[in-house]
């Protein structure tokens, strides 16, 4: 059973201190957003990140979280549900900053562990391309803890200082072999579904011819 973050592991951090600590997942996984997208550009991602940032310190208003989820459900990644696609891990990576938007409104503790586990979803999502499956959860794992002490000590993460962080060294390492092998997987099944739309097509044609046939016997 996966040992998650709790409301514990939050407890005497300010609202701005939950909202760096979410900003800072939203930062780690960056590099996952431009490996997995083939229609956004992975500079808009960094910058509603960095624009999210700029509003740490201050509760968003509801006109600016409306704008921001705006931005994010722009991406048109951001429906897909289909887990064959690359689109897919697009999407979940959106749920970082969307989570994270949430705290910056005022979603508190609530959001910010949703926002944690969103992120070690993430991580978990790439275990079978390692030889520890654990290692990129537990990394993702120490490195929120490490955060959210630097946090109560007075310590300030910045969206540079994430990129280095241990979770986003590894995922730039392993992201190459993890993104060719859902790529081949999601050629195959699109080739799958034509296949099968194409022999659908046969079939009804052949339906259609025969019931055709059926009518002009029936006349004569």
């Amino acid at each position: 059973m996966r040992d998650y973050l709790t409301a514990d592991d939050f407890a005497g951090l300010s609202r701005d201190g939950l909202a760096e600590a979410c900003l800072a997942c939203s930062a780690r996984f960056a590099p996952m957003f431009a490996a997995f997208t083939t229609r956004s550009d992975p500079r808009d991602y960094d910058d509603l990140v960095r624009d999210l940032w700029a509003c740490a310190g201050r509760k968003v208003s509801a006109r600016e979280a409306e704008e921001f989820e705006r931005r994010v459900r722009a991406f048109p990644e951001a429906d897909c549900d289909d887990s064959y696609l690359l689109d897919y891990y697009v999407m979940r990576v959106l749920g970082i900053p969307f989570e994270t938007l949430h705290v910056l409104a005022g979603g508190g503790v609530k959001r910010a562990l949703a926002c944690s586990r969103t992120a070690l979803g993430l991580a978990d999502e790439v275990k079978k391309e390692l030889d520890d499956e654990n290692e990129l959860w537990d990394a993702e794992r120490q490195e929120q803890l490490r955060v959210i002490a630097g946090l109560k000590a007075g310590r300030h993460p910045t969206f540079d200082s994430c990129l280095a962080s241990p979770t986003t060294r590894r995922l730039a390492e392993v992201l190459p072999a993890i993104v060719a092998t859902q790529r081949a997987e999601q050629d195959e099944y699109l080739a799958s579904i034509h296949r099968w739309k194409q022999a659908r097509l046969r079939a009804m044609q052949k339906e259609y011819l025969a019931n055709i046939g059926h009518r002009r016997r029936a006349r004569e």
